[in-house]
């Protein structure tokens, strides 16, 4: 009788820790998820170091694909002025032209340009992708922050 009390209790107890592992690795997934941080173009932009090097998810139409290998494209906020500059990252090779006037969603890294990028970006910026005319996306080029997209889909044809 004691060993049958015994087994049942060893199997009961099998069983509850297996539940625990399984919950903890729930919670884990939850919290992942939960990194994500859903924001707008004018809500990153206000308050930078809220975003720094998180991940966010952020949308708006697609102003501007550079030419030059598809390395940048801006999007526009809700105001109709606020742009931000999206750069690949991840698995992500490059941003097809064809994604202009597109409203696209983007998930990605907020970035705040350190000193040695910045001057990575600008001898690429006098190099390769300048333009005679100020486009309407050359503050966002210009400014220090921006998203390093690591995924991306488009919402609008």
């Amino acid at each position: 009788m004691q060993r049958s009390i015994l087994w049942v209790l060893l199997a009961f107890l099998a069983i509850s820790c297996n539940q625990t592992v399984k919950n903890e690795g729930d919670n884990q997934e939850a919290v992942k998820t939960e990194e994500i941080v859903s924001a707008t173009i004018v809500e990153l932009l206000a308050a930078p170091a809220d975003y720094q090097d998180k991940e966010v998810a952020v949308s708006g139409m697609v102003t501007h694909v550079c030419r030059h290998g598809g390395q940048k494209c801006f999007i526009v906020a809700d105001d109709g002025e606020t742009q931000i500059r999206i750069v690949p990252g991840g698995d992500i090779d490059e941003f097809k032209i064809e994604l202009e006037g597109s409203t696209v969603a983007f998930k990605g890294i907020f970035r705040v340009q350190t000193v040695e990028l910045t001057a990575e970006e600008l001898e690429e910026y006098e190099s390769k992708e300048h333009h005679e005319v100020e486009q309407s996306h050359s503050d966002a080029e210009k400014a220090e922050y921006f998203l390093e997209a690591v995924d991306f889909k488009e919402v609008t044809p």
